[in-house]
């Protein structure tokens, strides 16, 4: 395999913006952000690593940027895959970030419980018992507090404009395959020192 290319590298159009959380999943849900791409994984995110998630994004932790792809363009040629005249067609495709996402589905959904010491007491309406203390869902928060975790929830959003599926692949092995997994040493010793102090 050579990494040579025919042409020099052209910049990518990417923009980046926060987005609530919110309005990504409602973009799912009415069927205009194409979660399942063909090259996506499946769902694979442990419950741990979803709460985990939820924590990160409750504290105001920054979380990776989730890349887009917007397909209704005038750049958009790849008709025979995504024809973005069809009525049906989505607008945008996860290139990367689907597991986040599904995560944030499952929260807003009520299907993901998080301890509920994460979230101010007012906001609670009611928890549910675990061995680990009460935790809540988005389903046990009252009005204001599924507003007010709804608004807080931000995600940073890059919209590309590549021309066809094949480029958004490309874009997704760029970011997916360039990375060394943190070994379970690696996390063990964090993990220790995080206890320690």
């Amino acid at each position: 395999m050579t990494r040579q290319t025919s042409e020099v590298l052209a910049r990518l159009p990417l923009s980046t913006s926060n987005r609530q959380a919110r309005w990504l999943v409602k973009q799912i849900e009415d069927g205009d952000l194409d979660i399942n791409p063909p090259y996506q994984r499946g769902a694979v995110w442990t419950e741990d690593q979803q709460v985990a998630l939820m924590r990160s994004l409750l504290s105001g932790v920054p979380v990776p940027t989730l890349i887009v792809n917007d397909r209704h363009g005038q750049h958009w040629t790849d008709t025979a895959t995504y024809d973005r005249h069809s009525g049906n067609a989505p607008s945008y495709a996860v290139v990367d970030g689907k597991q986040r996402l599904l995560c944030l589905k499952a929260w807003f959904d009520g299907e993901l419980a998080i301890p509920a010491s994460w979230i101010e007491p007012e906001c609670i309406d009611h928890t549910e018992d675990t061995s680990d203390g009460p935790y809540v869902r988005s389903t046990g928060l009252n009005d204001y507090g599924r507003r007010a975790t709804g608004e807080r929830i931000l995600l940073p959003v890059g919209e590309a404009m590549a021309v066809s599926l094949r480029e958004e692949a490309e874009i997704y092995l760029l970011v997916n395959g360039g990375g060394t997994p943190q070994s379970d040493a690696d996390m063990d010793n964090a993990r220790r020192i995080a206890e320690e102090i």
